[in-house]
């Protein structure tokens, strides 16, 4: 039977079943989604010149990237969702004080076989949190269409819509999103002009890399090496994968979970220090047989799960396995800010960790809306020899989150932290803390005013003389317009501000692109 050729017929009956048990056009309308930030825009631009306010700094050239999720149809069949939709990127170039705007969706395969089909068809995130039974229908027609030949037979790892970040490694650009391959992107540079559109191929290395890819990678400053932790839900490990070299030299299971009922809902972010990746195992549990219960989801908080963190060698051996450090509290944990190692005053080894924390976490995870419970920044201190969490100590009960830092300071002592306030708005970001880790401090706050920011970007000055010499770059994002904000790290002083000529989505994840690096992109396309 030919791919598509019968998707109306065919199944049609419960398609039409679920979607009007779903009913997204009545629940969309009341859903606390449905704001002007998580509407689409439809355009693709291509190198739009951009309207500059002050000064662009003369030492910051390169390219600036995000991607996020972007609804593709204008009549849906899904619940709206941060996480719903396709993935769209967006692009601003800097060069010689002026800069340029261009965007695209992702052109990834799902992307591509649901915009021929004109409708969503494979799972998004919603109907696993919060669609209750019609989720688990959906489900299973799904796999009954793949079945049948009526759609591709994507796996969990060929569905990902790539929105989630994007990073740069070896000469190419990858968008993540952790329940899938990368998707290695299609590129040319052209009189130095970085040229995108969407398109690329998910990326396995020739089938070396075996799992998912995190949203998160740390990347060593020192040696460039890429460490990701993912949770492969199909088979329930938790995967450890680097990429050193340009190519993968380890993509191994560090731990099999065994119990389905109470699996780890995720494993978003990870850290590094010298000798060791440390990740949290979260109080969320995952359970595809939960859609059938009272909460309707998949994703459930458990009270009674205290988080504990897992640390495991950068470069496991056999017989290494994951040691794991019980905390005191349940907890839940999206993104982390830097770990280091250091000797205690008794002589032994301690691992050090900042992360923003939730106390607590809806079933239906709204993550950024006035629905998600604060998260505040906490300090634990790991005692290696024993195997204990010796410290746990909130820092701030405001809520903040999305921190970023220095990345060349990962895995060492770091001092600053530039955090989103996440608790005055409840819908992303409405300013960013520049926080001093080691005097347990706020420094100084910068407030976005009436726009939303996703993520305070750190980009080192050219020959930076400290950690916080540096910039801090900014998406910010209102109803009808957007900008890219340029903030000396330092003094946390505005130098510039970037009018875009159009809106953009909330979205979050960036990466920055200096000379150097837009010069070793390789020409792929």
């Amino acid at each position: 039977m030919p791919i598509g050729s019968e998707y109306d017929q065919v199944l049609g009956e419960k398609d039409d079943r679920i979607a009007a048990a779903l009913d997204a056009g009545n629940h969309n309308k009341t859903s606390v989604y449905n704001v002007r930030g998580y509407q689409p825009v439809n355009a693709e631009l291509s190198q739009v010149p951009v309207r500059v306010t002050g000064t662009i700094p003369a030492d910051l050239e390169g390219v600036y990237l995000r991607n996020g999720t972007n609804m593709q149809f204008e009549k849906t069949h899904i619940w709206m969702h941060a996480f719903n939709g396709a993935g769209m990127l967006h692009e601003v170039q800097i060069r010689n004080g002026s800069a340029i705007y261009s965007n695209t969706y992702i052109r990834t395969p799902r992307f591509q076989f649901e915009e021929k089909m004109k409708r969503e068809v494979y799972l998004n995130f919603s109907d696993m949190a919060g669609a209750g039974r019609q989720g688990l229908e959906k489900l299973r027609l799904v796999e009954e269409k793949k079945r049948n030949g009526l759609i591709p037979n994507f796996s969990p790892l060929e569905s990902s819509p790539a929105s989630t970040s994007i990073q740069y490694y070896a000469g190419h650009l990858y968008c993540l999103q952790e329940t899938g391959y990368a998707f290695r992107l299609l590129h040319r540079v052209r009189d130095g002009r970085l040229l995108l559109d969407g398109s690329g191929h998910l990326e396995t290395w020739d089938g070396a890399w075996d799992g998912p890819f995190s949203a998160h990678p740390r990347v060593d400053p020192e040696t460039g090496d890429f460490y990701s932790v993912s949770n492969d839900r199909l088979t329930n490990r938790i995967v450890l994968g680097r990429l050193s070299g340009g190519k993968p030299t380890k993509c191994q299971t560090i731990y099999q979970q065994t119990d389905e009922t109470g699996s780890m809902a995720w494993v978003h972010d990870c850290i590094l220090t010298e000798n060791y990746v440390v990740f949290p195992d979260i109080s969320m549990r995952y359970s595809r047989a939960a859609l059938a219960g009272n909460t309707k989801s998949a994703y459930n908080f458990d009270p009674n799960y205290k988080m504990r963190w897992g640390l495991i060698p950068r470069d496991p051996q056999p017989g290494d396995s994951v040691r794991w450090f019980d905390t005191n509290t349940a907890a839940v944990i999206w993104h982390v800010v830097n770990g280091w190692e250091q000797t205690g005053p008794d002589g032994r080894k301690q691992i050090v960790l900042f992360s923003p924390k939730f106390h607590t976490y809806p079933s239906e995870v709204p993550i950024h809306t006035p629905l998600e419970p604060p998260a505040k920044l906490t300090k634990w201190v790991l005692d290696v020899g024993t195997g204990t969490v010796i410290e746990e100590r909130v820092l701030l009960e405001h809520g903040y989150e999305r921190p970023s830092l220095n990345l060349q300071y990962v895995s060492k002592k770091s001092r600053y932290a530039y955090l989103l306030d996440e608790e005055r708005e409840g819908y992303m970001g409405k300013g960013v803390l520049k926080y001093d880790l080691e005097k347990e401090k706020e420094v100084f706050y910068f407030d976005y005013g009436e726009y939303s920011g996703g993520e305070a970007l750190f980009v080192p000055r050219t020959n930076c003389k400290g950690e916080d010499d540096g910039y801090l770059l900014e998406l910010l994002m209102a109803d009808s317009k957007a900008e890219l904000i340029i903030i000396d790290a330092k003094s946390m002083t505005e130098c510039a501000r970037l009018h875009l000529p159009q809106r953009v989505p909330f979205g979050v994840h960036a990466c920055w692109l200096d000379n150097e690096k837009l010069r070793s992109l390789k020409d792929t396309a």
